[in-house]
């Protein structure tokens, strides 16, 4: 089962890797996964245009600010043996009114098809239903990106459609397919969810 050590870091952990919030002083590792990364994340991370051309301090000096407003939360992804870090999640677009918010996350390049995502993204949704107590929680991803689209699917979210030139990144303008799950399916998909944030096939 994913467990949750609430405090100053809001650490999240699970078998093989844990979350916590970034801070100023893992700028110089984050460095290198996007520059080990900078191929994939430029083809399919959605978000800000030039996401990755600030330097990455002042990237975590922002996550920090929207921290506070309550309107995002940016991890980073942790192995648990060795304390690697091996990615980043957010819950972003995060609304009291509607109570919603949205993920997104991206593993390095070197650590990818190893199950960290899905069990990064596992953890999250637990994160924003147990103690953000969301509403709603959406998955976009490239309509061209198997791998992301296959989290979600896996731990059925609903597709709701294709946004059409939804995004305009460095290749173009891109659709994305939008998953979303609700309160009352999560609650049902809960033991599912704690699975795979523990690498454990559904």
């Amino acid at each position: 089962m994913g467990e949750y050590v609430i405090g100053q870091n809001m650490l999240l952990k699970s078998r093989d890797i844990y979350l916590r919030f970034l801070r100023k002083t893992d700028a110089a590792r984050m460095f290198a996964a996007v520059e080990e990364s900078r191929e994939g994340l430029e083809k399919y991370v959605t978000g800000p245009r030039r996401l990755h051309s600030v330097p990455e301090v002042e990237q975590i000096e922002h996550a920090m600010v929207m921290r506070r407003k309550r309107q995002g939360y940016v991890f980073g992804v942790f192995t648990t043996r060795g304390k690697q870090l091996v990615g980043c999640i957010s819950m972003h677009s995060v609304t009291e009114r509607t109570r919603s918010g949205e993920i997104g996350c991206w593993v390095r390049a070197s650590q990818t098809g190893k199950g960290i995502a899905t069990a990064a993204v596992a953890l999250v949704v637990l994160f924003g239903f147990e103690e953000l107590k969301l509403h709603k929680i959406v998955l976009r991803a490239a309509v061209d990106n198997p791998a992301s689209r296959r989290i979600a699917e896996r731990m059925d979210f609903v597709y709701e459609g294709t946004q059409r030139h939804e995004e305009l990144m460095q290749r173009g303008w891109v659709d994305l397919n939008c998953y979303s799950i609700l309160e009352d399916e999560y609650r049902k998909l809960k033991p599912k969810i704690n699975k795979l944030a523990n690498g454990k096939k559904d």
